[in-house]
């Protein structure tokens, strides 16, 4: 997990803030959005070119969200997108690849700061994530982020699958 967070924190720095499109096309992946019928979005490496293509007809949100997925495979999976990281379902339960990416998102778009804000002030998972404002599984994923470094939050299982 460690590597993850390292990661993150070196494109925060590096590459912008938490406005996530901002900080992928400062790292130097270009964003598209397109129509991509089922499909959220994709990530390719292609002729030294890194693209991150996010489906136009998602909400604002989510579309976050996939960008912020897509740029962790761009900065931890590059090698293994020659062919193209795609799914008709992003976040796939049990595979690697898929929770890592959604680990470097919940990094990337949720503050500690926001977390630690506002849990003691709501009493579900649905009350939290509302507040912040992301699906309540990116929440959980940035609540396994907080235990990892030394908080305990009841958060269970974080699953990769959210937003299928």
């Amino acid at each position: 997990m460690q590597h993850i967070l390292d990661k993150a924190a070196e494109v925060l720095e590096n590459y912008g803030g938490r406005n996530i499109f901002d900080t992928a096309e400062n790292s130097g992946a270009i964003v598209w959005e397109r129509e991509l019928g089922g499909l959220k979005g994709f990530y390719l490496f292609e002729n030294g070119f890194r693209y991150i293509v996010i489906n136009e007809d998602l909400d604002k949100v989510i579309k976050a969200v996939v960008c912020a997925h897509e740029l962790g495979h761009d900065m931890l999976h590059r090698e293994l997108s020659a062919d193209g990281i795609r799914e008709n379902t992003l976040f796939l339960t049990g595979n690697k690849t898929e929770r890592e990416a959604n680990l470097f998102a919940a990094e990337i778009l949720i503050s500690d700061e926001d977390i630690l804000d506002e849990i003691s002030d709501h009493n579900s998972m649905d009350a939290l994530s509302a507040c912040i404002g992301m699906p309540a599984g990116l929440v959980n994923f940035k609540l396994e982020i907080l235990n990892y470094k030394g908080y305990d939050f009841n958060c269970g299982e974080s699953v990769s699958d959210f937003l299928r």
